[in-house]
């Protein structure tokens, strides 16, 4: 007991202090500060519904309120919004009647909040406001036709009639880039809809979004709309919910709240209402915001083929000047090919070029286009490029993703590696403990690009941007036009070097990025904003000037990949700043000394120096702040400096010449390996190639050892892209130990098996990303992919069996009875070359083959006249493209 008075004293004590009295009417009270800030907002909602009543009448039709009342109003529909929350909040959280609550510390906060909340809805409603409205304004002369240009926009508008014919869908979702005709295609649905009785829809509403709507103002155009004298959610849910409905909602740029909207769930998950159709099609510009919404449908918009972009921009120009003069016609052609099919773009260049009639005219639109200038066509970059940036505008702001989008601008199209590897450069993915997660946060920013529509991937491994798109990530990467040196990007094809004017602007540049010159200009001034150069492309550039690159002392980014150079200057020294050096496919035999001065140095790159060999001992182990180094699949370094590189180093890529350094290849971080003449080698593990925790295989090539007999495939986890395995006369077994093959080669795009005698490849069938396929020279082979009797039915069951496979090439087969031991899919077959493989008579494609294209055969012509078809329906797929007899064999490589 005295225990107990010992621990209360103080809590009484404590009680008479007027703070902790007030505190503790925080907790008690939640109900009555709940009800002040509930009667205040009504007060304020009752002030807002006088001066809506005043703007609302006919006198002030056709006028909107100044900017200041109408701040005013959206603050007043933000206060609204809190309120409603904070209510829903302590109807949550209140876990029973009565000032009882368990949870004091959500009493406490709810409490403060109302208060607070309180305060700021009294200095609103004291707010003295002068009811001022202005003129509409007239709106922009953004081209928009609401024609219906070729057969894919006219299939998606009967995809959308069948979907509000359908009761199982209830929510579309159309999205795409910006200026595909999104918007275009949502207006025909609702004219469409509106002379359509038969669809029997009480109400069609389109309303228009944008980019930071509030949920308020999207209500009162609701309510507009419906003719509603209030705009609160459940009046809009009263009015709709015993109709049939659609509402369009254009252009929204995240998840929209349609409860909050008073739209009831489209999918009619009420009982009572599941006899009226209700439907909601919307469009974004991010499939995300399509899956976030819950569309059952989505439907992707796509760029027009050439003859239909072709007649949207006939469509918007002066038909009679491109009619009436073929060069003028011949050029406007040519302009049309710059749009790349983007509806807004051969709307706004149309209507630009409307008034132009001269062939000097159409000529310099031309050229101007060519050399990435818009800004000489009147209108486009007020319409056409702002438009555009709304998409850029919306990334989000961590990860640097828009200056990776900026940076794949200038890359053209190009590999995601190659992507990948320059973002990582540049500094734009930094702070990653193995390369795993390196491609991990760049797959990211991929997905992210990717469903805002400003990058494309062709075959999921090359990235590019549609032209516009394009020219609007330059357009902004120059500061919206307005600083046109800070990128330089030129290309020189024809010129021996650089003109003098264009190196003079290097002064200037952020970025340069040439190609296709023989000399490079001696520099006499500074380029101290100079971060990046690249020079690509130039196949005949040999040397680099002395002191070139004295005058560049800021660079961390210096790619000189494809050049003919044979050294690196000895006044590369000077690039003290320099994070990343690209030298791969020069001629280049030996690394300069001169790197060791590099101490900022993070990524080397030397791929593919055929005169490498090994790298100068102690020369590499210097550079301690390399993470990358990449010597593939000529290129090596001793043991010793291995050790010392392995405390820091996050990838690399070499060449194996020795048993010693293979065994360690578990404490390192691989990436390439290129294993040559190891002539000890018997037994291969995959899982030994890496290190387990920060290894992260892309390419492997075993080539002549001659005593290796078998590939023992464990691990996970890996993204091994290219596997080649050639001259390994003893190889016979590839045993997989407690993993199938996708666990291993998930990620396998390209095989290629030369001069080996294994005799099934049935595990190639389980790989699904799989594009390149070449089996060559291995005598032993009777079927390709002999499938187990257990297995049979699961492969047939299958939907596809080489879900990607592009190209497959078998030679010099000679035992080959089979292809197969049951029919198999190739629905991405393209090309099929096949050579001295005699005794094949049979091909192994399905019934009718699953395949939207012909596939092309590149074969003898005596061996496909003998080739033998229990299939008619096969024949037709294949198109045999080259015929030749025996003697003729010999020049096929």
């Amino acid at each position: 007991m005295d225990l107990v008075k010992l621990c209360l004293s103080p809590l009484c004590s404590c009680m008479q202090s007027p703070v902790v009295r007030q505190d503790m009417s925080y907790v008690f009270s939640t109900k009555e500060k709940l009800d002040d800030v509930k009667n205040a907002m009504e007060a304020l909602m009752a002030k807002k519904k006088d001066i809506k009543r005043d703007l609302d009448s006919p006198q002030n039709k056709g006028k909107l309120p100044n900017n200041q009342l109408q701040l005013w109003l959206d603050k007043v529909g933000e206060k609204d919004d809190k309120v409603e929350q904070l209510l829903d909040e302590y109807r949550k959280g209140n876990c029973g009647a009565g000032s009882c609550s368990l949870n004091c510390f959500s009493r406490y906060k709810i409490s403060s909040d109302a208060i607070k909340l309180e305060k700021e809805i009294n200095q609103l409603k004291a707010e003295q406001l002068e009811i001022s409205l202005v003129e509409i304004p007239p709106p922009k002369l953004v081209p928009t036709s609401h024609r219906i240009f070729g057969k894919g926009i006219s299939s998606k508008l009967d995809t959308v009639y069948t979907c509000l014919a359908d009761e199982t869908v209830g929510m579309v979702g159309i999205w795409g880039m910006g200026g595909v005709g999104k918007t275009t295609l949502l207006r025909k649905i609702y004219q469409s809809l509106l002379d359509d009785a038969n669809m029997r829809f009480d109400h069609v509403l389109f309303i228009e979004a944008s980019q930071n709507i509030q949920l308020e103002r999207l209500r009162e155009e609701i309510a507009k709309k419906l003719k509603l004298a209030s705009s609160a959610g459940e009046d809009i849910f009263n009015a709709l919910k015993l109709k049939n409905f659609v509402l369009l909602l254009d252009n929204i740029w995240e998840q929209v709240d349609l409860p909050g909207l008073g739209i009831l769930d489209p999918y009619g998950g009420n009982s009572s209402t599941k006899q009226y159709k209700h439907k909601v099609i919307f469009t974004t510009r991010s499939e995300d915001v399509c899956a976030q919404m819950g569309a059952k449908k989505r439907i992707k918009m796509e760029c027009l083929k050439p003859n239909e972009a072709w007649d949207l921009f006939k469509d918007n120009v002066n038909l009679d000047v491109i009619e009436s003069d073929k060069m003028i016609n011949g050029i406007a052609k040519e302009v049309v090919k710059k749009c790349g099919g983007l509806p807004l773009a051969l709307q706004v260049i149309g209507k630009a070029m409307s008034n132009k009639k001269t062939v000097q005219e159409w000529e310099f639109i031309l050229s101007s286009l060519n050399n990435s200038s818009t800004g000489v066509v009147q209108g486009v970059e007020e319409s056409l490029l702002p438009i555009l940036k709304f998409s850029y505008d919306s990334l989000p702001i961590n990860m640097n993703i828009k200056e990776c989008f900026l940076s794949a601008s200038m890359l053209g199209w190009t590999s995601k590696d190659y992507l990948v590897e320059c973002w990582m450069g540049l500094g734009l993915i930094t702070d990653f403990v193995n390369l795993q997660q390196a491609y991990g946060k760049a797959g990211h920013i991929f997905n992210i690009l990717e469903e805002s529509c400003l990058l494309c991937f062709y075959e999921d491994s090359v990235v590019h941007l549609h032209d516009v798109i394009n020219e609007m990530a330059m357009w902004i990467a120059l500061d919206c036009g307005m600083n046109k040196n800070k990128w330089i990007m030129k290309r020189y094809d024809g010129l021996a070097e650089i003109p003098t004017n264009d190196a003079e602007n290097w002064r200037y540049a952020n970025r340069v990025i040439i190609g296709g010159m023989e000399l490079l200009p001696t520099l006499s001034h500074q380029c101290s904003n100079l971060l990046c150069l690249m020079i690509v492309n130039s196949s005949y550039l040999r040397n680099i000037p002395e002191g070139f690159f004295q005058q560049m002392p800021n660079l961390i980014y210096l790619d000189l990949s494809g050049t003919a150079i044979k050294e690196l200057p000895k006044d590369i020294k000077y690039l003290i700043n320099l994070q990343y050096l690209n030298i791969s496919s020069t001629r280049i035999s030996s690394l300069s000394k001169e790197l060791v001065y590099l101490n900022k140095l993070q990524y080397l790159i030397c791929r593919n120096l055929t005169g490498l060999g090994k790298v100068e001992d102690g020369l590499i182990s210097r550079l301690q702040k390399l993470k990358i180094l990449d010597l593939y699949p000529y290129g090596w370094v001793e043991l010793k400096d291995l050790n010392i590189l392995k405390k820091h180093l996050k990838a690399i890529g070499m060449r194996v010449v020795s048993q010693e350094v293979l065994q360690q290849l578990s404490c390192l971080p691989t990436t390439k390996l290129f294993i040559e003449n190891l002539d000890s080698l018997i037994s291969l593990s995959f899982e030994t190639l890496s290190c387990k925790n920060h290894g992260f295989l892309q390419e492997l090539e075993i080539t002549s050892c001659p005593q290796l007999e078998e590939l023992v495939m464990n691990g996970s986890e890996t993204r091994l892209n290219n596997l080649i395995v050639y001259d390994v006369k003893k190889l016979q077994n590839i045993i997989w130990t407690d993993l199938s093959p996708p666990k291993i080669f998930h990620m396998l795009t390209s095989l290629y098996i030369c001069e080996c005698n294994l005799v099934s490849f049935a595990w190639v069938l389980h790989l699904p990303c799989l594009f390149y396929l070449n089996i060559e020279d291995c005598p032993e082979t009777e079927t390709l992919f002999y499938i187990e009797e257990r297995e049979i039915q699961q492969v047939l069951e299958r939907p596809n069996t080489f879900p990607a496979l592009h190209s497959l090439f078998l030679f010099n087969l000679p035992k080959l009875m089979s292809m197969s031991n049951a029919a198999l899919d190739f629905p991405q077959l393209s090309w099929f070359s096949i050579h001295e493989c005699l005794h094949l008579k049979k091909l192994p494609f399905k019934h009718g083959i699953n395949n939207s294209e012909r596939i092309n055969i590149y074969c003898e012509g005596g061996w496909w006249e003998s080739l033998e078809w229990d299939d008619a329906t096969i024949p037709p797929h294949l198109s045999p493209s080259h015929y030749w007899d025996g003697s003729d064999a010999g020049s096929f490589s």
